[in-house]
């Protein structure tokens, strides 16, 4: 096992003699001498620009600014949701408070109407009273 592991990496192992016909150079020679105008052919100048360290640079640090970008609009978005998390909770509070005077004022308003039953029942029972005692004085007065 170890002998394998040390045979991978010697650069003179069978691995480079496997391949006779080619040699280090001649294997890397074909890429490297494809003509400026083959290049040129299959991609236009302007295509070409695309491919340039410059370019390649900027657009990792433009995918590191909108990274960046996305990450402060996930966290501002992260506190708007605490924000409206904190109001609905604020709404729903009030709204509870609101629905408890409600009922309270219900309660006061049931008590009312009690109360108003009665005096119009005991107003009622004043006026017979009246009645009787002005039939009993207009007796008296004759």
């Amino acid at each position: 096992m170890q002998n394998e592991a040390a045979s991978l990496l010697d650069p003179g192992s069978s691995y480079l003699l496997q391949e006779p016909s080619r040699t280090v150079s001649g294997r890397y020679k074909s890429a490297a001498s494809a003509s400026e105008e083959d290049v040129s052919s299959r991609f236009p100048r302007t295509d070409r620009s695309g491919f340039t360290r410059y370019n390649r640079d900027a657009n990792v640090s433009g995918n590191l600014i909108s990274s960046t970008t996305l990450e402060k609009k996930i966290e501002d978005l992260e506190k708007e949701v605490v924000r409206e998390r904190q109001e609905n909770l604020r709404l729903v509070r009030l709204m509870q408070d609101k629905e408890e005077m409600i009922g309270k004022l219900k309660e006061e308003i049931d008590l009312l109407n009690r109360d108003l039953d009665d005096i119009e029942d005991e107003n009622e029972q004043l006026k017979q009273e009246n009645k009787t005692l002005l039939k009993v004085v207009g007796q008296l007065t004759r």
